[in-house]
């Protein structure tokens, strides 16, 4: 909480001279508007006020003359008289000053404003020039609330936004402002923007000085919003996995708001009444992959599809191993084999096991692969998957590099 710069007022000597006598004494004290505040002894305004008796006593001398010289003579009063007026003289002292040669003229200044006192320049018999400011005061009617919000957030804050205010020294209370500002710069240690926040404060119940809690109001417009829990996101974009039904799910690319606790608010992607997963999205991107000719989600893992060359032309089949183990050497048997089942003897064959990378456990992606030789029977090798768990496999057959047939399985090593 701190004072509120729109509400600070200074208290300053209109005339220059030595404080007789402080009539505000301390930091903390409040002042009306129009209180005296101190009074100050001015050489000036002494000079001015026998002026004044010199025009009066002057005009009075003036009265059996011509027309033109009273006229000159009540010009002169008047020119004196609203000279002690600019230097602050009040109604009651120039009456004195008119009623006694001898009186003494010690100027009070007056508070221009109504506040606390928070700074204190002056101290009684003090010597200060026309211009000094003597006292700092603060309207706490009002005070700002300095708020620190990360930078993510920012983009859900705007100016006129309503903020609710809790604070410990006050319990059970809820008070009300509204941003006012939003600080232009971030701050490099705590990456946060310092937000204003404008609060009414009847009874002082805020103080300079003091912390507080600041809840930013959201707006009151309803928008689509998933769990967070829903959203998989691999720090380049962000997927949801929407239910087709009968076991089938689609991974859906989305764009996505500032998070709340809870949610993400989506403005793009989805529409309203699709049901998408929300508990074990990572791990049905893990066994299943992005279907329908998507790439993997996490990248660095090559484009899985239904595609095959030649398909019509030559048959393609992983034959072993069905149940691999992971982190161990694995056999591994291939057939392939024209239109005519006639196997084929001469082509290239090359396995590749691949599980993606997984973020969330820093887990980087898997991968293993292993060229096939021809046996007599079939293409066989040898393979190591990195470790357990599920692999998407890709068998591609070719020769002269031009690819013959292309399959794709899905196995799970122990």
């Amino acid at each position: 909480v701190a004072e509120a710069e729109t509400q600070l007022a200074t208290v300053s000597a209109r005339v220059g001279g030595r404080i007789d006598r402080l009539l505000v004494n301390f930091t903390g004290q409040n002042v009306r508007r129009g209180e005296a505040v101190a009074l100050i002894y001015s050489p000036e305004l002494s000079t001015a006020a026998e002026e004044y008796r010199l025009a009066i006593d002057s005009r009075k001398q003036m009265t059996a003359a011509n027309a033109d010289a009273v006229a000159g003579a009540n010009d002169l009063v008047a020119s004196s008289r609203k000279r002690l007026e600019l230097l602050g003289a009040t109604e009651q002292q120039i009456g004195e000053i008119e009623r006694s040669p001898q009186a003494k003229v010690d100027l009070p200044i007056f508070s221009d404003a109504s506040g606390v006192v928070v700074e204190r320049k002056v101290t009684q018999g003090q010597y200060v020039n026309a211009g000094d400011t003597l006292f700092t005061l603060a309207d706490l009617g009002t005070v700002w609330v300095k708020a620190d919000v990360y930078e993510a957030d920012l983009p859900r804050v705007r100016v006129g936004q309503a903020v609710e205010i809790t604070a410990d020294a006050v319990p059970n209370t809820t008070m009300r402002g509204r941003v006012g500002f939003i600080d232009v710069a971030i701050n490099p240690q705590t990456r946060t923007a310092s937000v204003r926040v404008q609060v009414p404060n009847r009874g002082l119940r805020l103080r300079p000085g003091m912390y507080t809690r600041a809840h930013f109001v959201a707006g009151e417009n309803p928008v689509l919003a998933v769990p967070r829990s829903a959203v998989v996101d691999n720090g380049t974009r962000q997927l949801v996995y929407v239910a087709r039904g009968n076991g089938d799910y689609e991974a859906r690319e989305v764009k996505l708001g500032a998070a709340t606790d809870e949610a993400y608010p989506v403005t793009s992607g989805l529409q309203e009444g699709e049901r998408v997963v929300v508990n074990g999205a990572f791990l049905l991107d893990s066994q299943t992959r992005l279907s329908g000719g998507m790439s993997g989600m996490f990248g660095g893992s090559r484009q899985f599809d239904s595609q095959r060359p030649n398909s019509n032309a030559y048959k393609l089949q992983l034959e072993e191993p069905s149940e691999p183990r992971g982190a161990a050497e694995n056999a591994v048997v291939v057939s392939l084999a024209d239109a005519s089942d006639k196997p084929v003897t001469d082509a290239q064959v090359r396995v590749t096991f691949v599980m993606p990378a997984m973020p969330s456990m820093n887990m980087p992606e898997m991968r293993a692969s292993a060229d096939l030789q021809w046996d007599g029977k079939a293409y066989v090798g040898k393979i190591t998957p990195p470790m357990a768990g599920p692999y998407s496999v890709t068998v591609e057959a070719s020769r002269g590099g031009q690819t013959l047939a292309e399959s794709h399985a899905r196995v799970s090593a122990k």
